[in-house]
């Protein structure tokens, strides 16, 4: 469906009258599949089918659909579950027709055959039983079986580990990789193969490179120095001479010795040239203190909506500051001078369409400008200030376990970001941890301790919080959600951290 659709002669002609009157008989299923935008809901005819995908909402959406390929796949799933429908109830209806011909049968001869039918239902009823308690018993066997395999490859999978770290060589390692390519330390192995093929590099002996380089630059200056001396007819043996002026060791008195000469001696001599931060560059960022603790990452296995990858495990943080709100649009556009943000317009909604390496680029201009020294925050830092800190009361999402109350979210974000600090904050002043925009946080991720049938990322960042655009579910404190360092787009923000109220 689509807005061509209605503009066809030949289908509401031909076409759908035809697919709606073998609809109307049984013969056929209508399923109107929305590809782009149109008002399917005012056709009579459209209106009172089942659509798809679901709620109608188009396969071009980019609002509902994150990607395209979600929608096609959401509209195969609708597709089989009317199949399996019509299946079952064509199935049902030849039982029905089986059981109604049989109790006519039973009927008619019920009262010469009442006492063999009567046997007879008994002896069926205890092969029924027979036969179910020996599926139950197979079962039962198979499950075992299957459990046992894998303890049996869990145990070898950690003996061959074992064994390779104890050697801790290249060919050890490779072992356990051809052994257990899907193993659970396969990312690790691949790491120390890297490590150990570093160790075993021939070095290149830049010590004596840098020695016979230094030597010659060292008797080219000594040479430059005496010439330069000579032809400005005055030999200064604490000056360094350049083609526009002499920069003294130490200045005269009531003499100051201007910052670029400064910085031109600096870097004449080695040393490194110091970046001073500008005190009037404009960044009013507030953040809240953090005081450290230990607490319970992950959700436990009775909490609604959880997700596999969330087991709980305890975990220490150390105090640090978090950023009252999310960045927002006029801040990022006072480092970086342009707007990236697809929802623009609006200053204080948060900065979103940046990736990981973005936000690395804009923590390091801030940092340069203001002297100070912001950063994304852990994974395990975020959440524990999600869920408010040593102040927590254990609510699902971050400030309560109403989520309008707190976030902007697919229900009630009417598909856009939103001005920071609208809603309700967290236990700790903080305010969108839920919903507005997902939040990058500096690490990979990589599954808990003891979080089993996880698979090892380690390439991909992760993101917490939800966006306007995602469900309640993906609110939660402890949902863990990653994707590409380079991945941008308008559900995408963050926040920053310090270790000082900066």
């Amino acid at each position: 469906m689509s807005a061509p659709y209605y503009n066809s002669v030949y289908i509401h002609e031909k076409e759908i009258k035809y697919a709606l009157a073998r609809h109307d008989k049984g013969e056929a299923r209508v399923l109107p599949i929305i590809v782009r935008p149109c008002s399917f809901g005012d056709d009579p005819d459209i209106s009172r089918l089942q659509v798809l995908p679901t709620d109608g909402k188009p396969v071009t959406d980019r609002r509902s659909w994150p990607e395209r390929d979600v929608a096609w796949l959401d509209v195969i799933a609708g597709v089989k579950r009317t199949l399996y429908l019509m299946q079952d109830a064509e199935k049902r209806a030849e039982q029905a027709l089986i059981a109604a011909e049989q109790q006519n049968k039973l009927e008619a001869a019920r009262k010469q055959e009442q006492e063999r039918i009567a046997k007879q239902a008994e002896a069926d009823a205890q092969a029924r039983a027979a036969q179910e308690a020996k599926e139950r018993a197979y079962q039962t066997e198979q499950a075992q079986q299957h459990k046992t395999q894998e303890d049996n490859y869990r145990r070898a999978d950690l003996e061959a580990w074992e064994n390779a770290s104890k050697q801790n060589e290249i060919t050890a390692y490779q072992t356990y990789l051809t052994r257990f390519p899907q193993g659970a330390m396969t990312p690790e192995a691949n790491n120390r193969i890297k490590m150990l093929k570093k160790q075993h590099a021939v070095p290149v002996p830049w010590g004596r490179y840098a020695a016979y380089g230094g030597g010659v630059l060292f008797l080219f200056i000594i040479i430059w120095q005496i010439g330069s001396r000579f032809n400005a007819g005055n030999i200064d043996g604490n000056a360094i001479k350049t083609n526009n002026w002499t920069i003294p060791d130490t200045a005269r008195p009531g003499v100051a010795i201007p910052e670029e000469k400064q910085a031109l001696k600096q870097s004449l001599s080695g040393n490194p040239v110091e970046v001073k931060p500008d005190p009037s560059f404009p960044f009013n960022y507030p953040m809240e203190r953090v005081q450290g603790g230990t607490y319970q990452m992950g959700s436990p296995a009775s909490e609604k909506d959880r997700y596999g990858d969330e087991c709980q495990h305890p975990v220490a943080v150390s105090s640090f500051y978090m950023g009252k709100y999310e960045v927002t649009q006029a801040q990022w556009k006072a480092v970086m001078g342009k707007n990236p943000s697809n929802f623009k317009g609006c200053d204080d909604c948060p900065v979103e369409n940046v990736s990981w390496n973005d936000v690395q680029n804009f923590i390091k201009k801030l940092n340069e400008k203001t002297g100070k020294t912001y950063r994304l925050p852990t994974e395990t830092e975020w959440e524990f200030a999600a869920r408010g800190g040593n102040n927590s009361q254990s609510y699902i999402y971050a400030g309560s376990n109403s989520l309008s109350g707190v976030a902007w979210y697919r229900d009630n974000a009417d598909t856009k970001t939103h001005p920071v600090g609208k809603k309700a904050p967290n236990e700790l002043g903080l305010y969108d941890m839920s919903g507005n925009v997902y939040e990058w946080c500096s690490n990979y991720y990589n599954a808990y301790p003891n979080c089993k049938g996880i698979v090892e990322n380690g390439q991909s960042r992760v993101i917490r919080g939800g966006s306007w655009g995602h469900n309640a579910k993906n609110s939660r404190s402890a949902t863990r959600v990653y994707i590409g360092d380079t991945f941008r787009d308008e559900f995408l923000g963050f926040r920053l951290v310090s270790v000082s109220s900066q």
